[in-house]
């Protein structure tokens, strides 16, 4: 049944009918926007991004496949976003700043405190990971999607998301124990 109302809701879509996306949006706006606020630690920007997301998706509708599965779908364009964030990021990091948000992030996270809190910790940690992993973290633990759902999104083999999880996993502990005990490795 469930699954018949999809295929319907996805026909709705590619004809690009209005109340079908609403209901799209409100129903997957929350989850989206966790998911990006979990990946970049920043509630503006997790809001531009889920933002960026429903735009790029209603821009893509009818080119939705008729045997899409809508969460998967906008959870990859949702990455996506993300990937072209971290890509414009890389770019803007070469340039010979000597303040600015990326000294502002790294005051936050030395600022002389003694400790972080967990959540500041988690943020940093998970912020120190190359992309490929933190997306496959945040995707199987924290969203909660099969390895077969993850690799769907992430487009690559349910197998190659195991592996980027465990090797995630390791990247992780590393990386939190370092955040939590206040130190900080720019090489991370």
């Amino acid at each position: 049944m469930a699954m018949v109302l999809e295929a319907a809701l996805i026909e709705q879509l590619r004809r690009q009918e209005e109340d079908a996306f609403t209901l799209v949006y409100e129903r997957h706006k929350t989850q989206i926007f966790n998911y990006l606020y979990r990946l970049s630690g920043d509630w503006e920007l997790a809001g531009d991004l889920t933002h960026d997301t429903f735009l790029s998706a209603y821009e893509s509708l009818p080119k939705l496949r008729p045997d899409s599965n809508i969460a998967p779908w906008l959870y990859r364009i949702a990455t996506n976003r993300f990937r072209d964030l971290l890509r414009r990021r890389r770019v803007i990091n070469w340039l010979p700043w000597t303040d600015g948000p990326a000294s502002e992030a790294r005051l936050a996270v030395t600022g002389g405190e003694e400790t972080l809190s967990e959540r500041e910790s988690v943020k940093a940690a998970l912020a120190s990971m190359k992309p490929e992993y933190s997306t496959c973290l945040v995707l199987r633990l924290a969203e909660g999607f099969s390895s077969e759902e993850t690799g769907a999104i992430l487009g690559i083999s349910a197998e190659a998301v195991r592996m980027r999880l465990s090797r995630a996993r390791v990247m992780f502990k590393a990386a939190y124990e370092i955040a939590e005990s206040g130190e900080h490795d720019d090489g991370l």
